[in-house]
């Protein structure tokens, strides 16, 4: 599977993502957010964070803004190129699934979904990953 989203990644046009930008991107896909808000949804530390977010700041794949409701805040948000990643991971992944169901049915990939479900909510996890948060493993 990475190596399909990554391959969808590149065919958009961007050849120097990294595998720890995509949880930063995910992260940032519903809204804007501060660096604090941001390490607490991947689990990380302030700083951890930072040297991600400095990366892709450099790549072009994010950018910072004042908060308007915090001026000492600074806001990150995805660029063009970002949401472009986003976009393409996110085809890549619909068509995935369309196989896996072509393949195996829809019944099957409902079971494997729900049973996955019913994972994560056993950790108390299934309302962070229907909102796109996941624990990022660096």
């Amino acid at each position: 599977m990475a190596d399909r989203l990554g391959d969808a990644v590149a065919h958009s046009g961007v050849d120097d993502m990294r595998a720890p930008f995509g949880y930063v991107i995910r992260a940032l896909a519903d809204r804007d957010r501060t660096l604090t808000e941001l390490a607490g949804l991947l689990g990380v530390s302030k700083q951890a964070a930072i040297k991600v977010v400095d990366e892709m700041e450099t790549r072009g794949f994010l950018t910072r803004a004042t908060d308007p409701g915090d001026r000492r805040a600074k806001l990150l948000q995805l660029t063009a190129k970002g949401r472009r990643v986003r976009r393409a991971a996110l085809a890549a992944s619909r068509k995935m699934e369309q196989e896996l169901r072509a393949e195996i049915g829809d019944a099957a990939v409902d079971y494997m979904r729900g049973a996955l479900e019913q994972l994560l909510a056993r950790h108390d996890a299934l309302a962070d990953a229907r909102a796109g948060r996941s624990r990022a493993p660096w």
